[in-house]
């Protein structure tokens, strides 16, 4: 599965939120220049997650934007939703007729049940617990050979 840089921003600026305070505002400039993405890209990105509930902003000299409800609550398939990021497996899933060999294909069956399992097991994985591995220390490296 290959995620969409959007939604992959979308996660790390998600993370960064939940390791600050629940009361502190930061600006949306203020953590793109932290966690080096353009302000221009990361500002529709916050758009759409406001618009999907998952981020409160606010204008003004006090303002910013901060998670809208407790990271226990935001699922990783809510941003992939609000992202508008399908996570295709491989394009005939997505895109049907998109494959030349999709007529004569014994697997795309597969990948569709897969792709759907991938996708429902993502609306139950939670922001605080895919940061729980960072700060618990949970992350295993994969083997390189």
């Amino acid at each position: 599965m290959k995620m969409s840089k959007a939604s992959d921003y979308a996660l790390v600026l998600l993370a960064k939120l939940e390791s600050l305070p629940k009361d502190e505002w930061v600006s949306v400039r203020e953590v793109a220049e932290t966690i080096g993405v353009p302000n221009r890209f990361l500002s529709n990105i916050v758009s759409q997650l406001v618009q999907a509930g998952i981020l409160t902003s606010h204008r003004g000299v006090k303002g910013g934007i901060h998670l809208a409800k407790d990271s226990a609550l935001i699922t990783i398939g809510a941003v992939l939703e609000a992202m508008k990021d399908p996570m295709g497996l491989v394009d005939c899933v997505e895109q049907p007729g998109s494959c030349a060999l999709e007529s004569h294909c014994n697997v795309q069956s597969f990948w569709a049940v897969t792709h759907g399992l991938v996708l429902a097991a993502l609306k139950h994985i939670t922001l605080k617990e895919i940061t729980s591995y960072y700060k618990e220390e949970k992350y295993v490296p994969v083997a390189q050979n």
